[in-house]
């Protein structure tokens, strides 16, 4: 990952790795045969370690649907998940997922794990208001609540410094709020 953040995908060689690594790159070999293997594994870790911090988020959280869903878009659009280098190796791996089917497949997985999350808590809170709302409409609202984060995660990797502390955040929780009629959240 360190490779592509200082040179782009193309500077992420075997042995460029290892030098990094400060390994030989026959041990970097022994674990990645290839270099899209290698790729591979650098994007799942990344899209992993994203998710990874929005979800253990809540581990802590000590209220209820609307606390945990709030807790949620906050995490993932503050630091250190809304960050230029977590921007930086996203795009460089994106334009990977037409010419590597594994970070294709890699890809899918990493989107449907957070729209899962998303549908989750959204499930949870209509579930707690006692609103009826049918799984497909559940599963829209995801997808919905899943753009308003990338789209917002975006904006503030490539440019942070044109925003207030908390504002991203701030938005996402008022734009979910909107987006799923709900006097609160």
């Amino acid at each position: 990952m360190e490779c592509i953040v200082q040179g782009g995908i193309g500077a992420a060689t075997i042995r460029r790795v290892a030098e990094i690594a400060d390994v030989t790159p026959g041990l970097v070999r022994h674990y990645f045969p290839d270099k899209n293997t290698l790729l591979c594994a650098a994007h799942k870790a990344t899209m992993s370690k994203m998710t990874t911090q929005a979800i253990q988020s809540l581990d802590n959280c000590r209220g209820g649907p609307l606390a945990r869903l709030r807790l949620f878009i906050e995490t993932s659009l503050q630091a250190p998940v809304v960050h230029p280098r977590n921007y930086q190796l996203w795009a460089s791996f994106t334009s990977l997922i037409n010419a590597i089917p594994e970070i294709g497949i890699s890809h899918r997985e990493a989107y449907i794990d957070f729209r899962n999350e998303c549908e989750s808590l959204v499930r949870d809170v209509f579930a707690e208001q006692q609103r009826d709302i049918d799984d497909k409409q559940i599963e829209r609202y995801a997808i919905a609540v899943n753009a308003l984060i990338d789209g917002l995660w975006l904006e503030g990797c490539l440019a942070m410094d044109l925003f207030d502390s908390g504002s991203l955040s701030e938005l996402g929780v008022e734009s979910v709020q909107s987006l799923l009629d709900l006097e609160t959240l």
